[in-house]
């Protein structure tokens, strides 16, 4: 963040993470591919077509690992009542014993069970406002009833996963909430979300802190997708998740860092999220790219009750 004025401010400290180590890597991936990655950065290669492995790539991704659990950490020592994790390589694409989607290790799940295990904790709550639908973190906790996934992203579009009627799987069914967005899709739609799904599931679940991994890429000028979402619209995404964070789980909310790969628009969004989060809302940062909004309302509202029919036999909020 080059904004000076944001960096002074008194409500931001900011703190630099260790190295996650082995055996809490082991808390969400399997030993045979954590050596696997390890491995492969010494040589080079490629983990899958799209995830490029060269010399320190394990380290970076430990390190990157260590910066989500910290961002969660902070919160549970009182040091911080919310944090971001400005880390890279992201991680939701990344499952047990895989990779994928510029993901190595999937850096939200080790900081639900490093706080699990750590912390005692007992229900987590994750927002993945990602364009690109989070499958490793699906994945992970496809049959787990304490994690509630909710998901909205763009399909079709990589990795082609998170229909809506991927809800879940044995005691786990129920607890994954996917929302897939068409093209075009105005973030303006994001207040009817909160509205009539993610908060009315966050009440009834009562999760002890709410984690959402947060990829920008669904901003208007992201290259690699075709959402409409803006600055304006962040700032708004994170004020009202941070409204549901204090009136269910003592304002507890961490964010940590996935998509966006136009770096001007990222960097923007990001120091927009953060000065949200510090209360510090008249940084009022410009929109750098001109937005022909194309607002699908009506579609939204439809897939929305489609997916209250679905899940209302596992909520009462939906019956």
């Amino acid at each position: 963040m080059k904004d000076a004025s944001l960096l002074n401010n008194p409500k931001l400290s900011i703190s630099y993470p260790d190295p996650l180590n082995k055996s809490d890597l082991m808390l969400v991936h399997t030993e045979d591919y954590i050596e696997k990655v390890q491995n492969m950065s010494n040589s080079g290669g490629m983990l899958s077509i799209d995830t490029p492995i060269q010399a320190k790539t394990y380290d970076i991704a430990k390190l990157s690992a260590g910066g989500a659990v910290l961002a969660g950490k902070m919160i549970l020592e009182n040091k911080v009542s919310n944090s971001f994790g400005l880390i890279r390589p992201p991680g939701h694409h990344a499952g047990r014993n895989y990779g994928g989607g510029f993901c190595y290790f999937n850096n939200v799940a080790l900081l639900v069970e490093y706080l699990r295990k750590h912390f005692g904790l007992k229900r987590f709550m994750i927002m993945d406002w990602d364009v690109h639908h989070g499958n490793g973190t699906q994945d992970i906790f496809y049959e787990d009833p304490t994690v509630l996934y909710f998901s909205t992203h763009q399909m079709p579009l990589y990795p082609g996963t998170g229909y809506i009627e991927e809800i879940g799987k044995g005691e786990g069914k129920g607890y994954t909430v996917n929302l897939p967005l068409p093209a075009g899709t105005s973030g303006n739609n994001y207040e009817i979300i909160f509205d009539d799904l993610f908060f009315p599931l966050a009440k009834e679940f009562k999760p002890e802190i709410i984690l959402v991994s947060a990829g920008q890429d669904a901003h208007s000028s992201d290259p690699i997708a075709n959402l409409q979402f803006t600055n304006n619209n962040y700032i708004k995404m994170t004020e009202r998740i941070m409204q549901v964070a204090e009136s269910i789980c003592k304002s507890r909310l961490a964010m940590v860092l996935e998509g966006g790969y136009n770096l001007t628009a990222l960097s923007e969004t990001i120091s927009s999220i953060i000065s949200t989060m510090v209360e510090m809302n008249q940084l009022n940062i410009s929109e750098s790219f001109s937005l022909k909004e194309v607002i699908v309302d009506k579609e939204i509202e439809s897939r929305i009750e489609q997916l209250k029919i679905i899940l209302k036999d596992y909520w009462k909020a939906f019956q």
